[in-house]
């Protein structure tokens, strides 16, 4: 017997492992389980276009946000809400703190 990977099982691990790597990373980008969306990624890639224009569920941090006048998601970086044009309280990571300089 040869010690080396058959072809046939490279390319299952390909076109498994590719869809459930992506659909894990847009499953934690909008706050949804990760090793669900990961297992049926793999299993129906098809589902990666569902989770591509799914709005996210929750805040996720540096991604989503809520407005807290209409309680709408609203991505991170939005100064205005599209909803109800409130003006978005600047938060701590967005913000960027002055450099101290230690001598």
């Amino acid at each position: 017997m040869h010690d080396y990977v058959k072809p046939v099982f490279f390319v299952l691990m390909v076109v498994l492992l590719v869809p459930a790597i992506s659909g894990g990373v847009m499953a934690a980008n909008r706050g949804r389980m990760v090793a669900a969306w990961s297992i049926l990624c793999a299993l129906l890639p098809p589902l990666l276009l569902l989770l591509y224009f799914a709005r996210p569920l929750r805040e996720v941090e540096g991604k989503y946000k809520r407005c807290p006048g209409c309680s709408e998601l609203l991505k991170w970086h939005d100064q205005v809400c599209k909803y109800c044009y409130a003006a978005q309280v600047a938060t701590e990571s967005t913000t960027t703190l002055p450099h101290r300089h230690t001598s």
